[in-house]
């Protein structure tokens, strides 16, 4: 098996390569021309060939960076090539936003099973049943156990796991069981599709409060949900999700926010996060699937 990796994916390539024990993962050269257009180089040939690729930025090069690596890679004689994109882009996009529309995650996977793609390896899917869009095996790695090694030493009597929207409650009644704590979930109460309000379904007075989701952007529902989550008697909030995709607005929120510690994993490469942020390597997770 030969780890290859684009440039901004080498830090999570190589942290999974030490926990195989392994040689240094080998460096996609990625060129991009004046007009805009990319080309990916890449020397040698081997039949079976895990590419990583990360979206820490500029989503839609990183997109096509992909796709011409798994063109390349397959030319060079790949016979089995695994992705793993710790991150999946178009994950929200899982069905069409209107009659007759598109559905992103559908293309992505035709496009990457065209270009070569034997099977897909992410973390923390937002919608799991974009698995159902590939023909090839689809690995979905939970991001629960990484984080409750990372909270082993948080004791459980007075902490409470809250999910922000029953969507993720199944997510946040993992993390608390490995825990040892109980679970909470933030309900948005709506009257004829009207919303007047968010309920909290569990006790979270008294208690620290552990809000978990699988990513943030704009960070302001989860912000919104710690301030809540204050409002009702909770001591302390603390962020935790899988895929930190902060914009310039949520770092700035960050500073601001209610919230007292933010956790995250490395699943988006080697963007730079505030100084109160913690990360947690899914490296060995990502390890023990290859």
């Amino acid at each position: 098996m030969q780890i290859v990796a684009t440039e901004t994916a080498m830090p999570l390539a190589n942290a999974v390569v030490r926990e195989l024990r392994g040689a240094a993962a080998t460096k996609l050269q990625t060129q991009t021309f004046s007009n805009g257009q990319i080309e990916v180089r890449f020397t040698g040939s081997h039949t079976d060939v895990v590419l990583f690729q990360v979206f820490a930025d500029c989503v839609h090069d990183r997109l096509f960076e992909l796709l011409l690596a798994l063109d390349l890679l397959r030319a060079a004689g790949a016979q089995r090539l695994t992705a793993v994109l710790p991150h999946l882009p178009y994950s929200r996009s899982d069905r069409p936003a209107a009659t007759g529309a598109p559905v992103p995650a559908r293309l992505l996977a035709s496009l990457m099973e065209h270009a070569g793609l034997s099977r897909l390896v992410t973390v923390e899917m937002h919608a799991p049943q974009i698995s159902g869009f590939f023909r090839c095996p689809v690995t979905n790695i939970d991001f629960v156990p990484a984080l409750a090694r990372h909270l082993s030493d948080v004791p459980p009597e007075n902490l409470v796991v809250v999910s922000p929207d029953l969507g993720g409650a199944k997510r946040a009644e993992r993390l608390a069981i490995a825990l040892r704590c109980p679970v909470a979930v933030l309900r948005k109460h709506r009257e004829n599709d009207i919303r007047k309000g968010v309920e909290v379904l569990g006790e979270v007075a008294g208690r620290a409060a552990l809000l978990i989701d699988d990513e943030v952007n704009t960070g302001q529902t989860l912000l919104s949900a710690a301030d809540l989550l204050k409002s009702r008697g909770a001591t302390s909030v603390c962020l935790a999700v899988a895929h930190a995709l902060f914009t310039p607005d949520a770092v700035a929120r960050l500073c601001t926010s209610s919230v007292e510690r933010v956790i995250v994993s490395d699943s988006t490469g080697s963007r730079i996060f505030p100084k109160n942020v913690e990360i947690v390597s899914i490296a060995g997770d990502i390890a023990a699937c290859l």
